[in-house]
């Protein structure tokens, strides 16, 4: 019972509520002076039937070595983003559309230049968040996107102090705002990887009408 005192817990408390601690919305134990951290797997499963046709019992029996597979499962921060995860149905596009879609968006640092365009000053009330865009790959770099007091700023390079960082690769960037991506299939897939502050990356798409 020694070692299962609140002083052997709350350090680690202490400092996720820091700001000095990079991370956010990880799940962690904690207990007899043993630190660590946990996650919720998710495996890639099927999708049965939909909101007009629930599937039969017989159809999950049959598919039932796919529901229980973790192969190729991925870790979730928490049980709400995977939640998130399952109401998300990723569709199937031909190569020859998404060679189309993308050559409409133009390349990224276009995107990044008019960006300013698409600002939804009304949506930025209170909002002072900084997004720091790292897009890999052919036509990639780095910009940032501060918004603050109903304005946005937009310049390429790295920000001191990033509120969230998106990373994703040149192409799946201009899948995202060309709308054949959308943020949670991509985040989902690992196609986008947050860092930072996740719940403010939910905002992108309402200040933002790309």
């Amino acid at each position: 019972q020694e070692k299962l005192t609140p002083e052997l817990v709350t350090p680690i408390v202490l400092y996720l509520c820091s700001e000095l601690c990079p991370s956010s919305g990880g799940i962690y134990n904690a207990g007899a002076g043993y630190f660590g951290r946990a996650g919720i797997v998710s495996g890639s499963g099927t999708w049965l039937g939909d909101e007009k046709r629930p599937p039969k019992v017989e159809e999950i029996a049959g598919k039932w070595d796919t529901i229980k597979s973790l192969k190729g499962a991925r870790e979730f921060v928490n049980a709400n983003e995977a939640s998130l995860a399952m109401l998300t149905r990723q569709e199937d596009v031909s190569s020859t559309q998404e060679q189309e879609e993308t050559e409409e968006v133009g390349g990224v640092a276009e995107v990044f230049a008019r960006m300013g365009d698409h600002f939804q000053a009304d949506a930025a009330a209170g909002v002072d968040v900084v997004f720091q865009f790292s897009i890999s790959g052919e036509g990639g770099g780095e910009w940032q996107v501060k918004v603050k007091e109903g304005k946005c700023e937009i310049e390429a390079g790295v920000a001191e102090k990033a509120t969230t960082t998106l990373k994703m690769s040149a192409g799946d960037f201009l899948k995202y705002v060309s709308g054949e991506l959308n943020a949670m299939q991509a985040y989902t897939s690992g196609r986008l990887k947050v860092e930072g502050d996740l719940m403010k990356s939910q905002l992108i798409e309402k200040l933002f009408k790309l």
